[in-house]
């Protein structure tokens, strides 16, 4: 409502152009605009960071919402599985490698990715699986709990190594959306009470506007408040079997600069659980 520029990186034309209208309607604020990427594609999101470099001085916030989530495997036409490649490798982690000069020049800036509570069921569980490498037994569900709980991973490693920019993760409840619809059917019933697809943004519009100093820099966040991490002990405690070691997140980062030809940002020695 403050008429600050909001840019709406979308795959769908017609669904942006509605999207947008939409905004505008309710904000008054015509400052929206839609840059078309397929955010599972390297070649995608370098194109959509130079078209908003070409338009914008800075970066204050950057939303990692990109999403899919499928019952059958299939590849992106870059050869990546499409749930990783969306959720983590190009939506989650070449993304905000490519934005940081933008973020940099903003004061205040953070990164939000948009996990999910999916993630509380699995540790991320290296390369081969994690990225559901061809020949490897293929579960939509666990694709997307796995990149879903890279995200998490993702946010306190950067925030250790990028401290200038505040990375956190978000669970938006569960939300009674057209994907939820597609992936689950008549078995979404297992997640109700579900929340409209505004009660799921709110606590994400709070990450991307809230004063720095409330947020808890690699803090996963439901309802504006940092949750547990991990319930996989008795009773919900923390356990261990989701946490995985430093040098297991390490791996992740050097598989991810790899595949999204990136040099390192650096790494974090050291055998604690995260």
């Amino acid at each position: 409502r403050q008429s600050h520029p909001v840019y709406m990186l979308c795959r769908s034309k017609e669904r942006a152009a509605a999207a947008r209208d939409e905004i505008v309607g309710e904000t008054s604020n015509p400052n929206v605009h839609v840059i078309l990427a397929d955010l599972s594609l390297r070649s995608d999101c370098r194109r959509a960071i130079g078209e908003l470099a070409a338009h914008a001085s800075r970066l204050d916030c950057l939303v990692c919402n990109a999403g899919v989530l499928l019952n059958e495997r299939t590849e992106t036409a870059e050869g990546h599985e499409v749930t990783f490649a969306t959720h983590l490798l190009c939506g989650s982690y070449l993304l905000p490698r490519l934005a940081l000069p933008l973020l940099r020049k903003a004061a205040d800036s953070r990164v939000v990715f948009v996990s999910s509570g999916g993630m509380y069921n699995t540790r991320w569980p290296g390369a081969e699986r994690g990225s559901c490498s061809a020949g490897q037994p293929y579960n939509g569900q666990l694709a997307y709990a796995y990149a879903k709980r890279g995200q998490v991973l993702l946010a306190e490693r950067l925030s250790k190594l990028l401290p200038a920019v505040t990375f956190v993760s978000c669970h938006p409840g569960w939300a009674d959306t057209p994907a939820v619809e597609a992936a689950y059917g008549a078995a979404k019933r297992l997640l109700a009470p579900m929340r409209t697809p505004w009660q799921g943004a709110e606590g994400i519009a709070w990450l991307a506007v809230c004063p720095r100093g409330e947020l808890e820099p690699g803090g996963f966040y439901l309802d504006r408040r940092p949750q547990a991490k991990h319930m996989a002990g008795p009773f919900f405690s923390e356990g261990s079997f989701t946490k995985n070691s430093e040098e297991e997140v390490g791996a992740m980062l050097r598989l991810l600069d790899g595949l999204a030809g990136l040099e390192p940002l650096g790494a974090v020695d050291g055998l604690s659980r995260c």
